[in-house]
Parts: structure tokens; sequence; C-alpha cells
């Protein structure tokens, strides 16, 4: 199946981040040149057409209908589909889908492949006929990897937008147990539990659906949200209630563009950058409560 998105080329990383999250691997953009059309940008991917196809386009159209919520300029934000010749892309998609080594202890792997872990290594496993992204967005990698790295005294961990999971899956495979994650997105708790249930994680990690922390009470040793900047912006003010003092946060999702005034939001609430990792145009910020 061929699906097109009318948008501008402001929503551009906000569209790429929900569908790889979807599983897009790739994708085509290209100009639109109708002076008529408020849009600009014409996103292009393909997904098979299988038992999954139904829900990710549900998913899909439910969550860049939030993107103007969040003052991103979406243009039309039309979806169009269009069923083209055969050509087995779900088994041609498995074919070059293997596992792969994401950080130092942390493997994803696709349920269909063998791999023999070492002593060290922790298997995330993945379906993306359940609706589960692939894993290896910038955004993700850049989070594990921040996980791994600051979650060796953690005892609890809040995961705010927690889309598919992963987040949580790697940060419980690294030894957290007491995880609570949280998406605002009803279909995304669901998809989050059956990759949960995947993974064979059948304690230690509680999924619920919030409006980013306003009905989380408590604190954290470790929160790690992996949004768009504009919502990570709106999450900054509630931020230092959700963390212990000295307690770190990973902030991801977020474009090269937006990231001087993600710092200067964080400095205002006193809220302290130890580390910042890139990607291409990719951003994630590490950082402690005063």
């Amino acid at each position: 199946m061929e699906i097109k998105i009318f948008t501008k080329q402001e929503a551009l990383a906000a569209i790429s981040s929900i569908l790889d999250d979807l599983g897009v691997r790739s994708l085509i953009k290209e100009e639109v040149k109708n002076e008529k059309s408020d849009d600009n940008l014409v996103i292009k991917f393909y997904l098979p057409v299988d038992k999954s196809l139904e829900a990710k386009l549900s998913v899909l159209k439910s969550k860049i209908k939030y993107l103007p919520d969040y003052n991103i300029d979406l243009g039309s934000g039309r979806i169009e589909s269009d069923s083209i010749p055969d050509q087995d892309w779900s088994k041609n998609w498995k074919e070059n889908f293997k596992p792969q080594q994401i950080t130092d202890r942390l493997v994803i792997k696709p349920t269909w492949e063998e791999y023999q872990a070492t002593p060290k290594e922790k298997i995330i496993e993945i379906d993306p006929g359940m609706a589960f992204g692939t894993g290896t967005h910038e955004t993700t990698t850049m989070c594990l990897e921040a996980i791994e790295e600051y979650s060796k005294q953690c005892s609890n961990l809040l995961d705010i937008g927690t889309g598919t999971g992963i987040l949580s899956i790697g940060a419980y495979l690294l030894g957290i147990k007491d995880i609570t994650a949280i998406d605002i997105d009803e279909k995304a708790v669901r998809i989050a539990k059956e990759n949960l249930e995947l993974n064979k994680i059948n304690e230690g990690v509680e999924v619920k659906q919030s409006n980013l922390a306003k009905e989380i009470d408590g604190s954290y040793e470790l929160v790690v949200a992996n949004l768009l900047p504009h919502i990570i912006l709106d999450l900054i003010p509630s931020l230092s209630q959700l963390l212990e003092e000295d307690s770190i946060f990973i902030l991801s999702g977020i474009t090269q563009e937006k990231k001087a005034i993600i710092e200067e939001k964080l400095e205002k609430f006193s809220l302290q950058i130890l580390e910042v990792k890139e990607s291409g145009e990719w951003v994630t910020l590490v950082g402690k409560r005063c």
C-alpha cells in the first residue's frame, strides 16, 4: 500500500517520528508544486497489506490530528492511500531487517530471527506486525544509550509518552524493576502492553493513559521523555516535581532547530544539563534536578 501525507515542511520531523514508531524505515519527500495548495511537502511511504495495516493507519491519523495542538503547521494533513502491485513488501522487509546492537548491552531482534546473545547482552524482541517500530531511530537509540549510562543507581523510572513501550522494556532489561509508562493515546497504551507481553515482562512495569504527567503522583529517580519538541516545552515546568533531588532526566525527540529554546527553558526552571547527545538532526539532553 502506498501512503501519501500532504503537509508542510515544518511538520516533517514530527511526522517522521510518528512513522518511525509505526515501523516505517524509509520515506520519500517530494515538493508540492501546485501554487493553489497550502501544502509544500508530500511524504510518501509504503506499508505491507497485512493484519496490522488498519491499526497502523488508525494510529497514524490519530497522532497527526494532534500536531496543530502543539503549534506545528501541519498544512492540510491530507492522507491518501493507493494499492500497488503486490511485491510482497512484508517478506522483503523481513529479509532486510536483522538483529542490531544499539547499545553496549542492548540488542534489538525481530521475532523471526535467531540470535545468540553474549552473557552481557539483553535482547529486545520486536514484531513490526504488532505496530512496533524498529527501535533504531536516532531519538530512541540515544534514549536507550542514556538509560544504560545513567540508570545504574536508579530504582524507579517514569517513561512519558511511552509509545510502543520500547524504552520501558530496555530499562527493565537493564535492571530497573519499578517502571511507570504513560501515554495520552489509548492505542499506544494497548500496543505498549502487547510489546511487554511479547518480551515476557509480566510485572515491574505499569502502563497507563495520562496526559503528560497530569495524573502522576510521586517522584522518580529517572524520568525519560522521547516526545516532540513542543510537548517537551509543555512538560518542563512540571519536571522538577517528578524528580527527586539529583535525579536524572532524559529528553529526546528534539530537533537542532529547537535545541536552544529547550535549553533556555530548562535553565529557567533550574534543571541542569549534564550531557548533550547529537545524531544527525536530532538532539537528546541528559540532565538533573539541582
